[in-house]
């Protein structure tokens, strides 16, 4: 390589972790549902080819945590896999709500920035609406395009956790009403848990390039 030339790949943040593995995840969990309703609307993200090709190349964030591609499918699994450890403490908890919630909680992020290959930056959409809105949205709009038959209490339950992940309002955190149950509870700790630590690792070990 002449000395004026240079390597893209030396300047793209990726993630750590197998994206095969991560994938695999998901899908795993996703077999696992027994709920057929939100079974139905996790296949309907996940065999639409156009979502996931930028779910998992997709960051996370802008500075924060996981802010590298491929970092929102890093976090959110992540955040599965605690959900997933809590519900063995916690077996009373409807791993099926809580586990849709974990996978579905940060698609808005999709919409919320704006990024390539060396740079990421918040979109207008996102910072109009922010991701936890977009998310709901994405949701509802997936519900009703597909034609998944859901029961209101059941999409109500689903968008509350997701409404609610960034934890009580007085946080400042966007989350516009309080987590008030075990399962949305359960995902703003676990979403919450993550970020910070994986915010305090990433500034001892850069992602690999």
């Amino acid at each position: 390589m002449a000395k004026d030339e240079y390597d893209l790949d030396d300047y793209i943040r990726t993630s750590h972790k197998d994206q095969d593995e991560l994938v695999n995840e998901i899908f795993l969990t996703i077999n696992e549902i027994k709920n057929p309703h939100l079974k139905n609307l996790l296949k309907a993200f996940f065999c639409d080819e156009t979502f996931t090709d930028e779910f998992y190349n997709a960051p996370s964030a802008k500075i924060y945590h996981h802010n590298y591609l491929g970092g929102l499918l890093e976090h959110t699994v992540e955040v599965l896999m605690i959900c997933k450890k809590t519900c063995e403490i916690f077996p009373e908890i409807d791993q099926d709500l809580l586990y849709t919630g974990a996978i579905l909680h940060d698609i808005g992020k999709l919409k919320a920035y704006d990024y390539d290959l060396v740079t990421i930056d918040i979109s207008s959409e996102g910072r109009l609406l922010d991701h936890l809105f977009i998310s709901c949205d994405m949701v509802k709009e997936k519900i009703r395009d597909c034609k998944i038959e859901m029961p209101e209490d059941l999409q109500t339950q689903l968008l509350h956790i997701m409404l609610s992940h960034h934890g009580d309002v007085q946080n400042g955190w966007g989350s516009p009403v309080n987590p008030q149950t075990p399962e949305a509870v359960a995902l703003h700790h676990a979403d919450n848990l993550d970020a910070k630590v994986r915010g305090i690792l990433q500034t001892k070990q850069s992602p690999k390039n």
